[in-house]
């Protein structure tokens, strides 16, 4: 049963997700310059952008962000309704002499949030998802925000999420056929998955954060477009995006100016056109005919919404058509015309569907022996990820623009 907001998941878990347990300034440091090229060179927003800046950030946990956008020189408000991590809060800012740069510290979710104060920076990263309509979480920001601030978030996409959603998948169905406690059943099937790369958390704090995660799931991923096209409609610009929504390779006069719709409108063709990309974590953008890409996209999105069905049903009436499915993708990334840097990478992709294809099909002969040996051996599925957290920054437009 999902609970009603992300921060009461966590709270029930006695734990706070995103603890580092920073002592030193060095480890600070290696954090801050994380942050950096994030927010400088992927997200066009120099940090001298804080500087004196007013800044509201909402779901700090327990917050090394915070402490580094102070550091940047950003006065700071923070919302954090987990009370546990208060104390944590007030500590790193003690520790590293930033004290004076914390001014409220509330317990508050979004939509609880009060205050006659605007701000120039708004950030909500990792949570913001959970809150539907999107259009919610979007009007309040306009609310808070000076003319011409930005609002900064991440979110699970939901063609980027498809990878995060198989592994729940399959986790759900190990443990239906293993009959092993969620934790057991896990590390059988995804620990050589896990190990294959650096990790600044635990493997339990994963399988609480993704694979048992009730926000995990298709109805509360965000489709781009849609994201975009609401931002728009509620006053605001889309400055920059991680991965990019702009169309990096559109070419014009640079005195020409593009009405706000237009903008949308080639933003919106462009985040069509990469709903492989997303999906594959890497560069698979659809270059042929609008009619190609339009029917891989509905193909993808069907797939999604089968692969959301087995995290419940497991052996359901999706799972032929997952089957199915991962069979067409496959092949369609074999005969569609897909710009990547080079032939490995379509490669890739396609030997990562024809794992998936193979897990899902050992899964529908109720063979968790099978099921095991090909996520424990296959290098496709041990080296793939996706591409789930998409960060995304807007900009409140004047009301004369």
């Amino acid at each position: 049963m999902a609970e009603d907001k992300l921060f009461n998941y966590y709270e029930r878990q006695d734990i706070l997700p995103t603890f580092a347990n920073f002592k030193s300034s060095a480890e600070l440091a290696a954090y801050a310059g994380a942050r950096r090229e994030l927010f400088a060179n992927k997200l066009m927003l120099p940090t001298r952008l804080f500087r004196d800046a007013e800044v509201l950030e909402f779901g700090p946990d327990s917050g090394e962000n915070a402490v580094v956008f102070a550091s940047w020189g950003a006065n700071m408000t923070l919302a954090e309704p987990h009370k546990q991590a208060h104390a944590r809060i007030r500590a790193y800012f003690s520790h590293f002499a930033q004290t004076a740069r914390l001014g409220e510290l509330v317990s508050s979710d979004v939509e609880g949030f009060r205050s006659d104060r605007r701000f120039d920076i708004v950030d909500a990263e990792g949570f913001i998802y959970t809150i539907q309509p999107s259009a919610t979480w979007l009007g309040i920001f306009g609310q808070l925000l000076n003319p011409d601030g930005y609002a900064v978030v991440s979110y699970y996409e939901r063609y980027g999420g498809f990878f995060e959603l198989a592994l729940k998948a399959i986790h759900a169905a190990g443990k239906a056929l293993s009959g092993l406690p969620p934790l057991e059943t896990a590390k059988l099937l995804f620990e050589a998955k896990w190990n294959s790369i650096p990790h600044t958390r635990s493997f339990e704090s994963w399988l609480m954060d993704v694979l048992e995660n009730p926000f995990v799931r298709y109805r509360y991923f965000i489709d781009a477009a849609e994201l975009c096209t609401t931002a728009h409609g509620l006053g605001f610009d889309i400055h920059s995006a991680w991965p990019s929504y702009h169309d990096s390779v559109d070419v014009y006069w640079h005195r020409k100016v593009l009405s706000g719709d237009e903008k949308l409108r080639r933003s919106v063709r462009h985040l069509e056109r990469s709903r492989l990309s997303f999906l594959g974590g890497r560069k698979l953008y659809l270059v042929g005919k609008a009619d190609a890409a339009s029917a891989i996209s509905a193909l993808i999105e069907r797939l999604v919404v089968d692969v959301d069905r087995l995290v419940e049903a497991p052996f359901g009436d999706s799972l032929p058509r997952v089957i199915s499915s991962l069979a067409s993708l496959r092949e369609a990334t074999r005969t569609t015309d897909i710009f990547a840097d080079d032939a490995a990478d379509i490669a890739s992709i396609t030997a990562t569907l024809d794992s998936f294809h193979r897990i899902f099909g050992a899964i529908g002969q109720r063979d968790f022996s099978a099921v095991t040996t090909l996520t424990q051996s296959e290098p496709a599925f041990i080296d793939t990820w996706g591409q789930p957290t998409h960060f995304l920054v807007v900009r409140k437009r004047f009301e004369d623009e």
